[in-house]
């Protein structure tokens, strides 16, 4: 298995560095001296972003990137190593949120959401495998999924946007056993609720996806974790290469009430496979 990244001085790509999550990766990443590439829709967040990064004492680059595109990807690559020289870090962070029941949940719904969220992780790791390759084993890929990947809200009406991270966490593990022969780090994201924008991420949707929904922002918000708490989560566990990041207290007991209803279909399958045995009741 790969050991951890060494941040000092190393060059980072991080994606929807605009806000929230995104933006307080990179100026952390800053922060400990790194190079940083902040790619987000939003040009004029990502000047703001790229400020903070180099007041935090970093070197800092925009460029403006649609995730969902396979040519904004080898752009963004392209900068990269014109600029900075071939990225050792590689954060696959941008993502939105719509809000619909799934059997409402149109085309337009899906293409952005899975375009965007699982899609681009995919363009993002094919894009940047070849740089992050000079560098092993000093190299590492950090995904954000969300808690909604493993343990989704039910009630929440967020089904694409749970689909869309649950896939998220399954490409992350396999890609992080795919690499580790290489030396190459990989770790998935799994925050909790966090006070970003994400809830408001409607008004990047591309108007030829159709008309969108309003997301309703929970209540829980007002307690959220601060961006920053997550950045340092991240970068602690990029350093040690952990495989799952997770941010919040009620993770384990989220993940373990979802087992529990799994558990009921695992023991009813039991009792079936039990009744058909040999010398069974069946």
């Amino acid at each position: 298995m790969a050991d951890g990244l060494e941040i000092q001085g190393c060059t980072a790509v991080v994606t929807g560095a605009g806000s929230g999550i995104g933006r307080a990766i990179a100026v952390a990443l800053g922060a400990r001296g790194a190079n940083v590439m902040l790619a987000d829709v939003d040009e004029a967040s990502l000047v703001e972003a790229a400020a903070a990064v180099e007041a935090a004492g970093g070197q800092a680059q925009v460029q403006r990137a649609d995730v969902s595109d396979p040519a904004a990807w080898a752009e963004l690559a392209a900068a990269v190593e014109d600029g900075f020289g071939p990225s050792q870090l590689l954060v696959n962070n941008a993502g939105v949120m719509t809000r619909a029941d799934l059997a409402d949940s149109d085309d337009g719904d899906w293409a952005w959401t899975l375009g965007v969220n699982l899609q681009g992780v995919v363009e993002g790791v094919r894009a940047f495998l070849p740089q992050l390759r000079t560098h092993a084993p000093n190299a590492h890929i950090m995904n954000t999924g969300s808690m909604a990947g493993l343990a989704p809200r039910l009630d929440a009406s967020l089904g694409a946007y749970s689909a869309s991270k649950a896939a998220v966490v399954v490409y992350s593990e396999v890609l992080r056993q795919e690499l580790a022969v290489e030396g190459i780090g990989v770790s998935v994201l799994c925050p909790g609720t966090v006070a970003t924008a994400i809830f408001e991420a409607e008004r990047n949707r591309p108007a030829d996806l159709g008309e969108g929904h309003r997301v309703l922002r929970p209540e829980r918000v007002a307690q959220a974790m601060a961006p920053e708490q997550v950045a340092e989560a991240v970068l602690a566990a990029i350093e040690a290469n952990e495989a799952f990041i997770f941010t919040h207290e009620d993770s384990r007991a989220r993940i373990e009430a979802r087992f529990e209803r799994i558990a009921v279909s695992l023991d009813a399958a039991d009792a079936r496979a039990s009744e058909h045995a040999p010398g069974g009741s069946g």
